[in-house]
């Protein structure tokens, strides 16, 4: 039986989650997460094995977080549906530029620098994806039924996955310092765009 631990779990996860997002997985080492968090070396290590298990346990724990994220911004925009795409898509503006060193997403980061060499980050990466562009597909189909916009199930796949990466690719802008103002004004394009797509309907 498992030796119940001794120490605030999510309080550790909170402190490592900093320490890799803003430093990156190879120049954080558990023992700078041991100060900022309190927790000794040992407990740290008999609780996640390693460096790796303590970073997979907090990678879960945003990605999963960042799914959430997604579906109460969809949720939360019930409107036509390019207003609902542009509301998502500025949601994601407001959130990416919130911090002041720009430092992207911990989940974007992690694949490219981590993925050819821990497998487990693309298996959770992808997972998350998809995760993803169901709940915008959930919301892109709805429309379809309510038959503001004309697409064919494939089509509505692809809508998702476009929606999905626009605002990846938004995220990967900011963390390269490009202003908001900027940032907004493509988002808008997008979702123009997107509704276009969708007024278009299947070929």
């Amino acid at each position: 039986m498992a030796r119940p631990r001794r120490f605030d779990e999510q309080a550790l996860l909170d402190c490592a989650l900093e320490a890799f997002w803003v430093g990156g997985y190879d120049r954080t080492s558990i023992e700078d997460i041991s100060v900022a968090s309190g927790v000794g070396n040992g407990s740290i290590y008999a609780a996640y094995g390693s460096k790796l298990g303590l970073f997979l346990a907090v990678f879960n724990r945003y990605c999963d977080g960042r799914v959430h994220l997604v579906d109460g911004i969809v949720r939360e925009h019930t409107d036509d549906f390019e207003s609902t795409v542009a509301h998502y898509l500025d949601a994601i503006v407001a959130d990416c530029t919130s911090y002041d060193d720009r430092r992207g997403c911990l989940m974007l980061n992690s694949l490219a620098d981590l993925g050819s060499r821990f497998p487990e980050v693309v298996t959770v990466g992808s997972r998350t994806i998809s995760a993803m562009e169901k709940v915008i597909g959930d919301r892109v189909a709805a429309t379809v039924a309510s038959g503001e916009i004309d697409l064919s199930v494939a089509e509505v796949e692809a809508l998702s996955a476009h929606i999905v990466l626009v605002s990846q690719g938004l995220i990967s802008l900011s963390h390269v310092g490009v202003p908001r103002a900027r940032l907004s004004a493509i988002a808008a394009t997008s979702s123009r765009m997107t509704s276009l797509l969708g007024a278009a309907g299947p070929r």
